[in-house]
């Protein structure tokens, strides 16, 4: 976009739409994530992170929890987290117990509502679209 090729009025209007869309980036935002009612680790703990692309590798940085709440006798828990999220953001967590198999669960931030990813190849090739 050349922009010596614009009007005022159009420069003002792309200001102002840039202003606009920052604004919305950069306010802040909280969630509040939760176990079930008593969380058993068969496929690993109970957690919540946050998703970043490095290269074409998944990092995660890991949420630090309010605390866990035991349960019979210690072998199972609640615990949950107050996250603070910002548009096109990636979450991953595992908050459910499986009976069968892991229930990891990813979401990305849009419009500051978690919208539900079918599997961290989908989390995956949001992030690389954000580039």
């Amino acid at each position: 976009m050349d922009l010596e090729k614009l009007s005022n009025e159009e420069l003002n209007d792309l200001i102002n739409e840039a202003k606009r869309i920052l604004k919305k980036r950069l306010e802040e935002k909280w969630i509040h994530l939760t176990t079930d009612e008593c969380f058993t680790p068969k496929f690993g703990k109970a957690y919540v992170a946050k998703l970043y692309l490095n290269g074409d590798l998944i990092e995660r940085e890991f949420i630090t929890s309010n605390g866990k709440e035991w349960c019979k006798k210690n072998k199972s828990y609640k615990e949950s987290w107050d996250i603070e999220i910002n548009e096109g953001d990636v979450i991953e967590a595992r908050l459910k117990t499986g009976k069968k198999f892991d229930k990891r669960e990813w979401w990305y931030v849009e419009n500051g509502d978690l919208v539900p990813l079918a599997s961290l190849d989908d989390a995956k090739q949001f992030l690389k679209n954000l580039k």
